[in-house]
């Protein structure tokens, strides 16, 4: 899948627009205040392109599937609590993990883990087994 790398010039002037809070030339974060105004105007009927061409961004130069990303990004957001928050940066605000997916990634250590020891130890034992067979052969231990 190919990514869009955005434009070095329009990168500059995504920066600069109020409801930009970075862009890269790989992501646009928008400002939590965008995403309540574009929400709202989606739930009453406006097209995602037609929100952005609105606020004053060019379309073509987003591109189609960022636009359909921040569509389902918006609508994803809207039913959590947190609304449209960036909690990416902030992990005060996220919830912590729950007890069981706790112990599903300490089980899946062990689980690991004991893999690890079962090889070790099947090495060990063929050293082991060579060990023996190197001093039966020449009848002493070097």
């Amino acid at each position: 899948m190919n990514r869009y790398r955005m434009p070095e010039e329009y990168m500059r002037k995504l920066n600069e627009h109020p409801y930009v809070e970075a862009a890269t030339e790989w992501t646009v974060t928008f400002t939590p205040e965008f995403k309540k105004i574009a929400y709202e105007e989606y739930c009453n009927g406006k097209s995602i392109g037609q929100i952005f061409e609105e606020a004053g961004f060019d379309v073509e130069k987003l591109g189609r599937k960022r636009l359909e990303n921040f569509r389902n990004s918006i609508v994803a957001q809207s039913k959590k609590e947190t609304g449209f928050k960036d909690l990416r940066k902030d992990k005060s605000q996220q919830a912590p993990p729950s007890t069981e997916a706790q112990m599903e990634k300490r089980i899946r250590e062990l689980e690991r883990r004991n893999a690890y020891l079962e090889q070790e130890n099947e090495f060990l034992k063929k050293i082991q087994s060579l060990e023996k067979g190197y001093i039966g052969k020449a009848g002493e231990r070097k």
